[in-house]
């Protein structure tokens, strides 16, 4: 397959990567840095300890000058953060008459219905990765093989993904198709809810936030509130490749907090442990944008238009956006469990109530 990956972090790279080992032809989007270190040095994997040069990749700085260098391409992979994909799906519509299927691998809900939007001739596949990954350097990325796996649903049910899924298969990921493209992407925002927004307003790594009661209680209530959510909507949580969500979510919406917190407590340390979550990066990198909107955000919207309370998420987008946009300083926050319980009076606002999936 000829394949175009826009985005070259973490995700992007590793999935370039594994695809060309298998031959395909990848060609990545990325950041002036990093096309001059895979020119330079080929783009690196890291992989059980082992590092593996990938030579026959290509890279480049824009989606255009991709289609300049080859003028088709078999499927367009999406994996900047959720906030780019309209600006990406707009320079796809841009460079060809005829743009290739797209997949998504963004973080949260949303980014279908963007490139759908933008590009409503194209066919959409919605992604989901759990293999964790972080780039050591331009160029340089780690992969562990913890929860290695991706889920693929397709937008329209009559579309075809079996090509993609196989290439993925060969490529070493541990594949799952679904049914339902909402259940997919909606349980994957469910994990990426817990210790994430939280985390990021507080600088605590997620470990310490589960250790806190107080702070326990606001991961509960915005979890519940997204599965109350998705319960409005008629979708269902569905496992993920080392989620098992459907046996999970029903525990943490019926057991009482205290029960919970360390049951919660040891799973998060053994998973995240000290490692900072993705919205701590758009905070610390001063970032614009942040992909809070496409996750605790969400929750709101899609809560809003279906009469679902959602206190506990809104504060803490609402907290995120104040801090990216300056409207709030983060060095009020940072190391302060007691600043954010105060100043959005959270724990009043809580309503960690017993939800039925059943």
């Amino acid at each position: 397959m000829r394949i175009l990956i826009v985005g070259a972090g973490a995700i992007g790279s590793l999935v370039g990567a594994k695809l060309a080992l298998e031959r395909h032809a990848v060609t990545l989007v990325a950041r002036p840095t990093a096309v001059e270190a895979i020119h330079r040095d080929g783009l690196r994997l890291i992989e059980n300890g082992a590092q593996l040069t990938i030579r026959d990749v290509e890279a480049v700085p824009s989606v255009g000058a991709a289609f300049a260098d080859s003028p088709a391409f078999d499927l367009a992979i999406f994996a900047m953060k959720a906030y780019g994909v309209a600006e990406s799906a707009t320079e796809l519509g841009q460079a060809t008459p005829e743009p290739p299927p797209v997949l998504t691998l963004q973080n949260g809900v949303g980014s279908e219905e963007c490139v759908k939007a933008i590009l409503p001739s194209v066919p959409v596949i919605a992604g989901s990765i759990t293999t964790p990954a972080e780039m050591r350097a331009p160029g340089l990325v780690e992969v562990s093989h913890r929860r290695r796996g991706l889920g693929l649903a397709a937008i329209r049910p009559e579309q075809s993904i079996d090509t993609l899924a196989d290439a993925l298969r060969g490529a070493g990921f541990q594949v799952r198709v679904y049914a339902d493209y909402r259940a997919l992407k909606w349980s994957k925002l469910l994990t990426n809810l817990v210790g994430n927004a939280t985390s990021a307003i507080l600088d605590l790594p997620p470990a310490d936030v589960f250790a806190d009661p107080r702070l326990f209680r606001v991961e509960l209530g915005a979890f519940r509130e997204a599965v109350a959510v998705m319960r409005a909507m008629g979708v269902r949580p569905v496992g993920l490749p080392g989620y098992p969500l459907p046996g999970l979510a029903p525990i943490l919406l019926r057991l009482p907090p205290r029960v919970l917190q360390p049951f919660m407590r040891r799973i998060i340390a053994g998973g995240r442990g000290g490692k900072l979550p993705s919205l701590y990066a758009d905070l610390a990198q001063g970032r614009e944008r942040t992909e809070v909107e496409f996750l605790n955000g969400a929750v709101v919207r899609h809560g809003r238009e279906l009469g679902v309370a959602t206190p506990v998420n809104q504060v803490l987008a609402d907290t995120l956006c104040g801090l990216i946009q300056g409207r709030l300083h983060w060095a009020e926050f940072r190391g302060r469990p007691e600043r954010l319980l105060l100043f959005t009076n959270v724990v009043s606002r809580l309503a960690v109530e017993e939800y039925d999936l059943s």
